[in-house]
């Protein structure tokens, strides 16, 4: 008896933590005129002494507006120079993130579901999507003048065919030559985008 009254208590417990968790807050705030939010397309973020130690590059990769929500994959791919053959891609984990191609299994990008131009959940390629190669600092000193950073998508449901469409459509770009700078603003699209709303979204809720 003491035994399933105890059971019944742990159970009363773990279905009041369930049932009081926090909501997420979300806020909507809608302008009184369209507004106008701009950046720049890539950005290499590092010290005033071009430090290539600790590094961190972003880059928006924008979709045409004819592949807009179709099915596909986004891709992030390093080589070096001297060694042409070989290709590392990356998933978007911070600790096993790269993985070499093999010439079949293939690594897609995997970005938040939060992008820019498609609500959330993402369905689809979204009109754009913020990629990086890392989150935080790294050091990329050892490739200077031979790493190439490489950005890319292709149009399929599976990850392979996904791949193997972009590079026979040619759907990728060189965006950083590791040694040379990218901070040049006169060959380095700026972005904007017109906004009438605004939604920021704060996740509490906690999953048991």
């Amino acid at each position: 008896m003491k035994i399933f009254i105890y059971k019944f208590l742990l159970a009363g417990i773990f279905l009041i933590n369930v049932t009081s968790a926090p909501a997420d807050i979300v806020t909507n705030t809608k302008f009184s005129t369209p507004g106008k939010m701009c950046f720049l397309q890539t950005s290499l973020h590092i010290n005033k002494d071009n430090d290539l130690s600790k590094i961190m590059l972003s880059h928006y990769l924008v979709v045409p507006q004819e592949d807009h929500f179709k099915a596909g994959a986004l891709f992030v791919g390093f080589r070096l120079k001297s060694q042409p053959e070989t290709l590392w891609l990356y998933d978007g984990d911070q600790v096993k993130g790269w993985s070499k191609y093999d010439g079949t299994n293939v690594s897609a990008f995997l970005p938040s579901p939060y992008t820019i131009g498609g609500g959330a959940p993402a369905t689809g390629l979204q009109p754009i999507t913020p990629v990086y190669i890392s989150s935080y600092p790294i050091d990329v000193s050892a490739y200077i003048d031979d790493g190439e950073l490489w950005v890319g998508y292709g149009l399929s449901t599976e990850e392979t065919k996904s791949f193997d469409e972009m590079i026979d459509s040619k759907r990728f770009q060189l965006i950083w030559e590791i040694g040379k700078p990218v901070m040049d603003h006169e060959y380095i699209p700026t972005i904007c985008i017109a906004i009438t709303e605004m939604t920021s979204f704060v996740p509490l809720a906690t999953t048991q």
